[in-house]
């Protein structure tokens, strides 16, 4: 089996056991934005002090260790979702737990071929 094969098998297997159903809203300014419609999508949400995790987001080795408490990390597989468009502002549902709690999205990081990796915090 060759080494992107793997790759797709281990992810794969990864989302299997961690993934769970995400109602995405995106917005503008606030609003629902017209441009893009909500979508329900399967993906590992990981929540709660998980600082060795954190991303840098290209702004440098600096200090989040207020984040993870409020909010998280979604890492959605780009070849399941390819033309899924998430954006600084957007809220993120998640439906499998208690409550339905709704994060916002922080930060994305689109750089990896392979997921989408959604920097969420605590929705005001």
């Amino acid at each position: 089996m060759d080494r992107a094969a793997l790759r797709d098998e281990l992810k794969a297997e990864v989302d299997d056991v961690w993934a769970e159903t995400i109602r995405h809203l995106p917005l503008s300014a606030g609003q629902p934005d017209a441009d893009r419609n909500p979508v329900e999508i399967f993906a590992p949400l990981r929540t709660g002090d998980r600082e060795a995790e954190h991303p840098n987001f290209g702004r440098g080795n600096t200090s989040r260790s207020g984040v993870a408490a409020d909010g998280g990390y979604l890492r959605i597989d780009r070849t399941t979702y390819p033309g899924l468009v998430i954006r600084q502002g957007d809220k993120i549902v998640a439906l499998d737990r208690i409550g339905e709690p709704v994060f916002e999205v922080r930060n994305v990081d689109d750089r990896s071929h392979l997921r989408l990796i959604c920097e969420l915090g605590d929705s005001n």
